[in-house]
């Protein structure tokens, strides 16, 4: 009996993975300066309707921040438009271990079906693998004539959040994995890239005119994972400044309670 879920006809508009960024800052930046008495009592900096986009941007960064963490040898870029429509590479990453494409899937506790061409997310089909390869190649083309020999990209699916995830035949050419996976997989691989090499692919992904008239300047992109993580930041503290006053007040009930209780057994001895 297979274990392959049936697919629905056509194609669960699950749309890029993390669009929610640019959007949260745009957002962001129109909202007033908090009140000194708001940054007192932990007010969250940002209203409810942005909460969904902030969770999801979270992810975006996460990874950002992983593969700037993994050292000064490894050199990543994100949110690179390639093509003519709005299709972007999440992050590229050039390092002595290969050049990787890696694309970014929330799921929400969604099931995850994986095969070799094919991937089922609670039993709609998805084109994960097809906009994967896609990514690789195009990275492939456009870092190839820059550096001027061929410039070999391995794609690879990051899902996150899945309910369940089933590997039924692993793709040949995809590497899926989840964000936990993703830093060892990364160290596990062997060195592939020469110095030299390595240096004229770096400084090929670094180069806005490798990638067209629609990339945007790494810098630009930097500073807005610098912007959003200001926002985590103040977030993070209001979250800490509301848990105190939460464990204030629940210590105050307690001691009035106490209080009460022995206010009361002073008056039954009497």
């Amino acid at each position: 009996m297979s274990n392959r879920p049936t697919a629905t006809q056509g194609a669960v508009a699950l749309g890029r993975p993390f669009p929610n960024l640019k959007e949260l800052l745009g957002e962001a930046r129109l909202l007033p300066s908090r009140s000194g008495l708001a940054r007192f009592f932990g007010i969250n900096p940002l209203p409810p309707g942005l909460r969904l986009s902030y969770i999801s941007a979270l992810g975006e960064v996460a990874i950002a921040d992983m593969l700037a963490s993994l050292g000064e040898d490894c050199y990543s870029r994100h949110s690179i438009p390639i093509g003519k429509s709005d299709s972007e590479i999440d992050h590229l990453l050039v390092g002595p271990m290969g050049v990787f494409t890696i694309s970014v899937q929330p799921l929400a506790g969604k099931s995850l079906w994986v095969g070799d061409v094919t991937v089922i997310v609670d039993g709609e089909r998805v084109p994960f693998i097809r906009d994967c390869e896609f990514e690789a190649v195009r990275a492939t083309q456009l870092l190839s004539d820059a550096v001027g020999e061929r410039v070999d990209v391995t794609p690879c699916l990051v899902v996150v959040d899945p309910r369940n995830v089933t590997v039924a035949r692993p793709p040949k050419k995809v590497a899926v994995l989840t964000p936990r996976e993703l830093r060892p997989w990364l160290s596990s691989l062997k060195s592939e890239i020469s110095e030299s090499r390595l240096k004229a692919i770096r400084a090929a992904a670094e180069s806005d005119s490798t990638w067209g008239s629609r990339a945007k300047g790494s810098g630009d992109v930097e500073a807005d994972l610098a912007e959003f993580r200001r926002i985590r930041a103040e977030s993070n503290q209001a979250r800490r400044i509301r848990l105190v006053w939460i464990a204030g007040a629940l210590i105050t009930v307690w001691l009035l309670i106490m209080l009460a209780i022995g206010l009361a057994n002073g008056q039954l001895f009497h």
